[in-house]
């Protein structure tokens, strides 16, 4: 039976295929626009200054440079926790004919879907890293603690991706499931409004803290904008990617033989 982690290594091993082609995936798609990539950081640009603008205004007393960079870094994040999770359910079904073909690993296209939501987020950050240096919380010496928070996430992302390209192979539908989801999620994910808004022993305050998306972009923004990470939060990361790894690993040993006769 396949092993996730073995096949995982292989594909590090060889990044040609998941590497090369996410940014030809990325590439391509703009190609014929005069902007090209630039296109990439015109959504995160009109969050910012246009829909956050607009509700900082509604907000009495509200730091507009502080707001933004709460909200540039939380739209960013979320924006390629979103799009990870939605494309993972339908990764297999687009790689069809490579899978059918068996010359390459299915961790492969797993890797290519992350990749590519990845270059998103990278080509996104100076327009992030601009809201986020004009902040007066921008706290320099939390950006290690920051890089390792997208360390956890990119693991945590992977471990979920095999699960839902699995799953979506076999049911079909799990994709228009996750666009409902990840709009659920971005309301109850502190992304334009701040956590301490909420008591944390409300019912509101409990569904934050179930929120895995909440606790890695915490572990992401809190450090770089000067804020303690909260110790539920290690708890909670350090448990989410153990039993997702675990997790992954078996559906993958279980479920892998028989995605091609899904497809």
């Amino acid at each position: 039976m396949s092993s996730l982690f073995s096949h995982l290594g292989q594909s590090l091993r060889r990044p040609d295929h998941w590497l090369y082609g996410s940014w030809l995936d990325t590439v391509v798609r703009y190609r014929k626009t005069r902007l090209g990539i630039a296109w990439l950081l015109i959504p995160t640009a009109v969050y910012i200054w246009g829909i956050g603008g607009f509700l900082a205004s509604m907000q009495t007393g509200v730091d507009k440079a502080r707001y933004f960079a709460h909200v540039g870094i939380g739209f960013a994040v979320f924006r390629f926790m979103a799009t990870v999770m939605i494309d993972a359910s339908t990764v297999f079904t687009g790689y069809q004919g490579y899978i059918l073909d068996g010359q390459l690993r299915l961790t492969d296209f797993v890797l290519r879907n992350l990749a590519r939501s990845f270059h998103y987020l990278l080509i996104s950050l100076p327009v992030v890293g601009a809201v986020v240096v004009a902040s007066p919380d921008f706290a320099p010496a939390g950006l290690p603690l920051s890089l390792l928070g997208v360390a956890v996430l990119l693991v945590n992302m992977f471990n979920f991706s095999a699960l839902l390209a699995i799953a979506g192979a076999k049911f079909p539908d799990l994709h228009e499931i996750m666009s409902s989801v990840m709009m659920a999620a971005f309301l109850v994910t502190p992304i334009v409004w701040y956590d301490g808004a909420v008591q944390r022993d409300s019912a509101q305050g409990m569904l934050i803290e179930i929120n895995p998306f909440h606790h890695l972009l915490h572990l992401i923004r809190a450090p770089i904008l000067g804020d303690q990470v909260a110790a539920s939060t290690y708890a909670y990361l350090l448990a989410t990617t153990v039993l997702g790894a675990v997790a992954a690993a078996v559906i993958y040993r279980r479920a892998a033989r028989h995605v091609p006769i899904w497809l």
